[in-house]
């Protein structure tokens, strides 16, 4: 897939993974809409893309809430035309035990990591042209895969967002959009705010922005269901 002049939604685009995948994309060229909570960060961000040459439609969206969501889509369709790709980036964890876990923490972590990725696909997907087809990249993470005692519901999430995928994948494809969940180990991202974590040895934030990158560039007839990625630093820590 040639990513010059591709239509592209990303969503999250203003936090430390989505910001570097944008701007990956507009320095090849990509057409985007961006999304974010932060009117500010959205905007410079705009900006910033703006100076590479992009085509940039920006509007301030809480995926949680679908009417929010499902206008992104149109005005962005109004602003690009039909739109190629998605990537959605949002992700939120409140680690805890379970015992002491408050609600409230629970049900946005499934908020924001499953039913934000539900909005994004299905007003995504919604308006793929079939005759051209689409691509739709969830990042998920290696938490999908394996528990661990610090954060148990974000892993759960994270998992239920991976089925959900797979599940739209096989439903997408009769409008023939493509699915692919990334699957990233820990990242050196904002996500960890003060805790305590090896941060030198984690994932750069541009090595996810060059995995979409090869996802994106690699022909249609080819669909990559779920990549599985980490630090080999962090991984030899194990």
């Amino acid at each position: 897939m040639e990513i010059r002049n591709l239509a592209v939604a990303v969503l999250g685009a203003t936090g430390d993974m989505g910001r570097a995948i944008a701007n990956m994309l507009a320095r090849d060229g990509a057409r985007l809409a961006i999304s974010g909570r932060d009117p500010k960060k959205l905007a410079t961000l705009k900006t910033e893309l703006e100076g590479v040459g992009a085509a940039v439609f920006a509007d301030v969206v809480d995926v949680t809430e679908e009417v929010a969501v499902g206008r992104f889509f149109e005005r962005a369709v109004d602003a690009l035309g039909p739109l190629a790709v998605l990537v959605y980036t949002p992700g939120l964890s409140v680690p805890g035990k379970i015992p002491e876990m408050d609600a409230t923490d629970v049900r946005r972590m499934l908020e924001v990591n499953v039913e934000g990725a539900f909005f994004a696909a299905k007003h995504f997907v919604g308006q793929v042209d079939p005759a051209a087809g689409g691509l739709a990249i969830l990042l998920s993470s290696v938490a999908a895969k394996r528990a661990n005692p610090n954060a148990p519901i974000y892993c759960a999430s994270k998992a239920a967002l991976a089925m959900m995928a797979d599940g739209l994948a096989l439903q997408a494809a009769a409008r023939n959009v493509r699915v692919t969940t990334l699957s990233p180990g820990a990242a050196d991202t904002q996500f960890w705010g003060n805790r305590s974590v090896p941060r030198e040895k984690f994932l750069r934030v541009d090595e996810v922005a060059e995995v979409v990158r090869f996802v994106l560039q690699m022909p249609s007839r080819v669909v990559f269901h779920d990549i599985v990625f980490e630090p080999f630093d962090f991984f030899k820590m194990k």
